[in-house]
């Protein structure tokens, strides 16, 4: 799991979580040392894992202490340490988002409820306008989303990105965060994994000329690959792995995007 993935886990959780639970996972303390998380006081229920049966219970104080009460244990004392809570921090989130993909029109504060306009991006189709909303799992959540982007100025492409999806939204294109966004350890923290007119489908201007002069050679990486059953099962994990091999069998060349290499993953894998 990588540390974007841990983002989108802790986002679609809804609350504020408890930052012992997450301590020891990988990209955690890169969410907390850049600030993607923060703290938010302490949690109002703890898992038990002191007995056989895994359970959720309530904080309470008993004779000066705080801790929680298990069938088979009784009362269990907690530290401060086990029950503080750390919540994401979305509104820089979303500014990050919008300084990598460099767009405009941002807006610093939700456009309504739990709704973020990251901004626009123009492209030789049009504007891709861009948001963030947390998750989109629920017929509620899909009525919020859409009652959000009706007072949004008309943009001919609309991008939600989100933690965690189950549902389509009419009107917009919806994609996990986690395949439009990666986390980098220096450098400028959010990049981005996509092309946004790949994302939502718009439509690119044929410029004639020779064709692209890696594709035969990306084409065998990618099937030789596939052969030896060594191939990612995420095709943004896939490309990355593909273009790592390009470099290393072909130091002499220039190197294609990621954004190229993940195109002819994608045509590999739809039979084209």
């Amino acid at each position: 799991m990588t540390a974007i993935d841990l983002l989108c886990e802790i986002i679609a959780q809804g609350t504020k979580v408890a930052a012992a639970h997450y301590a020891q996972r990988s990209g955690f303390a890169l969410l907390l040392d850049q600030g993607l998380l923060k703290p938010a006081g302490t949690v109002q229920s703890i898992t038990c894992l002191n007995c056989e049966t895994m359970h959720d219970a309530e904080i309470v104080f008993n004779e000066g202490e705080e801790g929680f009460y298990c069938p088979a244990l009784g009362f269990v004392p907690v530290t401060p340490e086990d029950i503080a809570a750390v919540q994401p921090d979305l509104q820089l989130i979303v500014c990050r988002i919008a300084d990598a993909i460099e767009s405009r029109a941002r807006k610093s504060t939700p456009i309504a409820g739990e709704t973020w306009r990251i901004g626009r991006v123009n492209t030789e189709a049009g504007d891709i306008a861009i948001y963030l909303h947390p998750s989109i799992r629920s017929g509620q959540d899909a009525k919020r989303l859409t009652a959000a982007l009706i007072n949004e100025a008309g943009a001919r492409f609309r991008l939600v990105l989100s933690a965690q999806i189950t549902l389509a939204v009419p009107g917009c294109q919806t994609v996990p965060l986690s395949e439009a966004m990666e986390l980098n350890t220096s450098g400028p923290l959010f990049r981005s994994e996509c092309d946004l007119c790949d994302l939502v489908g718009a439509p690119r201007k044929k410029t004639g000329g020779a064709p692209n002069l890696y594709g035969d050679l990306l084409t065998i990486l990618i099937k030789d690959r596939t052969a030896k059953e060594i191939a990612m099962k995420g095709r943004n994990a896939e490309a990355r792995a593909v273009l790592s091999d390009f470099k290393q069998k072909n130091p002499h060349l220039k190197p294609p995007s990621l954004s190229s290499v993940q195109d002819y993953v994608s045509k590999f894998r739809a039979g084209q």
